[in-house]
C-alpha cells in the first residue's frame, strides 16, 4: 500500500520506541506491506502476529521480492544472524531495519501519529448493525463536497482502520472510518487511534455475546468513544429508536446529538412509499422543519435510520439538502448486504454478508414487507448465527418465534445451530394449521439439491447467515 504522504524513519523511532539497527534515520518510507503474499519491490514490510501465523516466518520470502526493509519484535532478535546469512550480505546492507517490542502496536502507533500530523475531520461509526451501510452513505454524500478517505470495505479492525489512515494527505479534509468491536477496550484504542471528532452508534444488539456477559457490557463498549469525543469537545450521535440509547446517554460525558423517526428530536424522518423491492422514500426534518425528500436506493425499513443517521451528521458539517439526497440516492453499498436479485420469476434479497440476532430480525422485516407488498410467498434461508456464547441456543430458538410473528411462510436453516430456529417455529402453532414450513439441513449440498422441490414460482427468498457459513453459495441453485 502507498502511503499518503512519506514518513521519515526518524519519526518511526519518534512514534514508536523503537531501535533502528541498519538504514539512515533521515531516509523515507512510502510505501508499506503486512503481507508477504503480495509485496512488492520497494515496500517496507510489517509482518504482523496472530492466532495461526507468524509474519516472521516470511521476512525472507519479503526480501527476496525486493522488500526494502522490515521490523521485527525482539524476541526474534537471535535470528538476525540466520536471515543475514540466508538474504546475502548484497542485499542486507541495503535495508532497513527497525526492531520493536511488538509488530502491531507498532503499526497502532504510526497510524495514530501520522493522522494527528494533518488532523482531518475524522467520523466514526460502530454500532450491531448497520455500520458498513452508514459508512457507505457518508462516503456518498460528503465525497461531493470534501476531499475524503476512509475505511474500504469492511476494514474495521486494528489492522484495516490502521492501513486506511495511511492513506491521508496533506489534502485530506475528512476521514471516515467503519470502527469494529470484539471485546472491551477496543472501540476506545480505535477511536483514540483515528483522533475522533465525530461519533455515530447505529444501534446495539446481542452481538459477539461469547466475548460479554451481558448486553449492557455490549452498550457499554460501544460508547467508549465518547471518552475522546469529551476531551475533544465532539460529538456523538444516537439513533433516538434504539433500546440502549438512554442508558448509552447516562454514561457519556460528550455532547449527544439524535436521530430516529418522527421525533420531536435533532434529525429525524417520516417513512413515505416502499416500492416492490422494499426501498422506500422518506421525507428528512431538522427538529420539525422538512428538509427534504429522499429515495433509499437499499432495500429495507432500517436503512433509512442508516440513511438518517448519515443524513445528520453532513447536516452537522454544513452539507446542503440537495447534496444529501443526491449522495444517497446515488449511493453504492456494500455487496451482499440487503442487494435485492431478480432471478426468473423469483425474487431474492442477498444479505449474506453476516448474521446476527437484530440484522436477521432486520432482515425478515424486509422479507415481510417485499412479499406482502408484491402479494408472494416469503421463504427464509438461515444460517447459524456465531459468536453468541451461552445465549445461542435462546437466541436462535427467538429467531424461529419471530419468523411465526412475521407471518413467514417457509423456513429452510443450515446448520447445528439453527435447528433451534426451527424449534422456536414450533412453539406456539394451531396443531391443525401449519404456520410456518420448516426445512432443516446440515450438508450445504443437501441443502441446495433439495431446493427445487421446496421453492415455488414467484417467491421472494431471503438469504442470511454469519460469514462462515458461506451462504451465498445458495445463489446458483435457486
Amino acid at each position: 500500500m502507498k502511503i499518503g504522504e512519506k514518513i521519515s524513519i526518524r519519526e518511526i523511532l519518534l512514534w514508536t520506541k523503537s531501535e533502528i539497527i541498519s538504514g539512515d534515520t533521515d531516509q523515507n518510507i512510502r510505501l508499506i506491506s503486512t503481507d508477504s503474499r503480495t509485496i512488492k519491490k520497494g515496500q517496507f514490510f510489517i509482518p504482523l502476529v496472530g492466532e495461526n501465523y507468524d509474519g516472521h516466518d516470511f521476512i525472507l520470502q519479503a526480501l527476496h521480492k525486493g522488500a526494502l526493509g522490515f521490523v521485527y519484535e525482539s524476541k526474534h532478535k537471535n535470528k538476525l544472524g540466520e536471515w543475514k546469512d540466508a538474504a546475502g550480505r548484497r542485499i542486507w546492507d541495503k535495508l532497513k531495519i527497525i526492531q520493536t517490542k511488538d509488530n502491531l502496536l507498532f503499526f497502532e502507533d504510526i497510524s495514530r501519529n501520522y493522522i494527528r500530523k494533518f488532523k482531518p475531520i475524522s467520523i466514526g461509526v460502530t454500532g450491531s448493525v448497520g455500520k458498513t451501510t452508514t459508512k457507505d452513505f457518508l462516503v456518498s454524500i460528503l465525497s461531493k463536497v470534501f476531499n475524503i478517505k476512509f475505511t474500504p470495505k469492511n476494514y474495521n479492525t486494528e489492522i484495516g482502520v490502521s492501513k486506511s489512515v495511511l492513506s491521508i494527505d496533506r489534502n485530506t479534509d475528512i476521514f471516515i472510518a467503519e470502527l469494529g468491536m470484539r471485546g472491551k477496550g477496543q472501540i476506545k484504542m480505535l477511536s483514540e487511534m483515528i483522533n475522533l471528532d465525530i461519533g455515530v452508534i447505529t444501534a446495539i444488539g446481542p452481538s459477539h455475546l461469547e466475548f460479554f456477559k451481558s448486553m449492557d457490557e455490549i452498550a457499554g463498549a460501544k460508547s467508549e468513544m465518547q471518552e475522546i469525543l469529551r476531551l475533544k469537545k465532539g460529538v456523538l450521535f444516537l439513533n433516538n429508536d434504539d433500546n440502549w440509547t438512554d442508558f448509552i446517554e447516562k454514561k457519556v460525558g460528550c455532547r449527544v446529538l439524535k436521530f430516529g423517526r418522527n421525533n420531536d428530536i435533532d434529525y429525524n424522518f417520516i417513512e413515505k412509499d416502499m416500492d416492490n423491492y422494499g426501498r422506500f422514500t422518506f421525507d428528512l426534518y431538522r427538529k420539525r422543519n422538512k428538509i427534504i425528500e429522499i429515495f433509499l436506493p437499499v432495500a429495507g425499513f432500517h436503512n433509512i435510520y442508516n440513511a438518517c443517521a448519515a443524513a445528520a451528521v453532513s447536516l452537522y458539517l454544513n452539507v446542503s439538502s440537495e447534496i444529501i439526497k443526491e449522495g444517497i440516492g446515488n449511493s453504492k453499498v456494500e455487496g451482499s448486504r440487503m442487494e435485492i436479485i431478480t432471478k426468473g420469476d423469483k425474487v431474492i434479497i442477498n444479505d449474506c454478508y453476516n448474521a446476527s440476532p437484530l440484522s436477521v430480525r432486520k432482515a425478515i422485516d424486509t422479507l415481510n414487507l417485499i412479499s406482502e407488498k408484491n402479494n408472494k410467498r416469503s421463504v427464509a434461508i438461515l444460517g447459524d448465527m456465531l459468536e453468541l456464547g451461552k445465549e445461542s441456543c435462546k437466541l436462535h430458538r427467538e429467531i424461529g418465534s419471530y419468523l411465526l410473528e412475521k407471518n413467514i411462510k417457509v423456513l429452510i436453516s443450515f446448520g447445528k445451530l439453527s435447528k433451534n430456529i426451527c424449534n422456536g417455529c414450533q412453539v406456539g402453532k394451531d396443531l391443525n394449521e401449519v404456520n410456518c414450513l420448516c426445512y432443516c439441513f446440515n450438508d450445504m449440498e443437501e441443502l441446495c439439491g433439495s431446493l427445487n422441490s421446496i421453492l415455488m414460482p414467484e417467491d421472494v427468498v431471503l438469504i442470511k447467515g454469519s460469514r462462515a457459513n458461506k451462504m451465498e453459495r445458495i445463489m446458483n441453485f435457486i
